[in-house]
């Protein structure tokens, strides 16, 4: 067993499984789930309020960790809302103010993990969810085959089902060598497979399943590039009926500070906007061979460069409206088409949101006074900036190449909450910031 697998688990806040997986658990258990779902969306709904610039916590964003001491956890929870460990329980943890979960996993076929589990449970802790089984596919982690790994599930949602906890499994590593991947016979293809790649082992596992994994979700590890992990989630949202994605373990292996950090944002930005994906984990809070993926430096309670953009990264929260006046940061945008977030520079910020042709993002503000509001916007590229509300247009700015200064405009806007809509017409548009003034 490697060290990685000793490690605890943690999950997403809001995460709930659809009511249709709770279904198969019985009409009493149903009911509860259902309820637990309105209340965790009534929540999810409700309006927040906050100044331009103000770091918002995202409810998805998690830490895989061996250690986390009480500095430590105070320092990241600006930013993350839970964590894991590859375990069923944890020693570290958090102050009950910093409202960070911890979420327990039951990491393979050994009874100490089942019965760990349903203790943890059953003295009174409440995770928002269980993650279940780690790398079922990958020699060295929990290594079972499909059939085992759709018993040992069930075996999960059972304990979890006793407590009204929806679960998260298996956790999938994307491939492997064939001398690393687990054989066994295939109900699909009727015949014996070497799994080599995850699809095939998780077709196998939904046939063996069935509707104790209906709407379920599913965990995946990607550790290649932003291409890999954006294929990854899709595929397993597919495989898994359209249900959520749960990213568990990611980072850019063996990648150089500065790439590691420009993974860091795309990846991030594509989670964080994807409306599938309801949780994610970076790898991890420290690592002493690959120091440069770590989140934390080796002091406690300080971040390292690379943990700092983790925390910093905007969170596209949809109930999150910013009160101006104020200067917000262009990257605090809630929805967008043929934009992202990029890195931004030491004067302007350390993000921006980089506009393809016709690409768009809206912004939702708190207006308390109706009238004329003066707008700088920090931008740089050829092309148009075109702001709008409700498909009408209110301002037009022109930005040249070479903009070295912002660019102004005046706004009407009236009183209340509203979405601004922000147009690039250009190929290649950065934003920075958008500050507003008083009327």
């Amino acid at each position: 067993m490697t060290t990685r697998a000793m490690l605890t688990c943690a999950m997403p806040i809001r995460t709930l499984m659809p009511a249709v997986a709770f279904a198969a658990m019985g009409p009493a258990f149903a009911a509860d789930a259902q309820d637990a779902v309105t209340k965790a969306q009534a929540d999810a709904a409700a309006i927040r309020i906050v100044d331009c610039g103000t770091p918002v916590r995202s409810h998805k964003r998690g830490i895989c960790e061996n250690h986390l001491d009480a500095a430590d956890f105070a320092v990241i929870a600006p930013g993350v809302s839970w964590f894991y460990n590859w375990h069923f329980i944890s020693k570290d943890v958090p102050a009950a103010d910093l409202k960070i979960a911890f979420l327990p996993m039951a990491w393979g076929d050994r009874p100490e993990d089942l019965a760990g589990l349903s203790a943890y449970l059953d003295a009174g802790n409440t995770p928002p969810a269980v993650l279940a089984i780690n790398e079922p596919n990958l020699k060295g982690q929990a290594f079972i085959p499909p059939q085992t790994t759709a018993e040992l599930y069930a075996k999960v949602v059972a304990i979890a089902a006793a407590h009204h906890l929806p679960v998260v499994g298996p956790n999938m590593a994307l491939g492997s060598a064939p001398g690393s991947s687990i054989t066994a016979h295939d109900p699909v293809e009727n015949k014996d497979v070497t799994y080599t790649w995850f699809g095939s082992f998780l077709k196998a596992f939904y046939s063996f399943a069935g509707p104790t994994a209906n709407g379920g979700a599913v965990g995946v590890h990607s550790y290649k590039d932003i291409y890999e992990l954006k294929w990854a989630v899709e595929t397993a949202h597919k495989l898994n009926g359209g249900g959520q994605v749960w990213v568990t373990e990611f980072a850019q292996w063996g990648a150089n500070p500065t790439a590691e950090r420009e993974y860091m944002i795309k990846a991030v930005d594509f989670l964080e906007r994807t409306p599938y994906v309801a949780g994610y984990a970076w790898f991890k809070e420290r690592l002493d061979k690959n120091s440069s993926l770590s989140l934390l430096a080796p002091e406690a309670g300080k971040l390292t460069p690379l943990g700092e953009t983790y925390l910093a990264m905007p969170a596209h929260e949809a109930n999150v409206f910013y009160r101006i006046p104020g200067k917000l940061p262009a990257a605090d945008f809630t929805t967008g088409e043929k934009s992202a977030v990029t890195a931004g520079s030491e004067t302007d910020g350390p993000f921006a949101v980089a506009f393809e042709d016709k690409g768009y993002a809206d912004y939702q503000l708190q207006v308390d006074h109706a009238g004329t509001y003066a707008v700088n916007l920090r931008a740089t590229g050829a092309g148009k900036l075109t702001l709008q509300e409700d498909g009408a247009d209110l301002a037009s700015v022109t930005v040249a190449d070479d903009a070295k200064d912002p660019v102004s405009a005046t706004l009407t806007l009236k009183a209340g909450t509203q979405t601004l809509n922000v147009v690039a017409d250009g190929k290649k548009m950065n934003l920075a910031w958008i500050q507003f003034a008083k009327p």
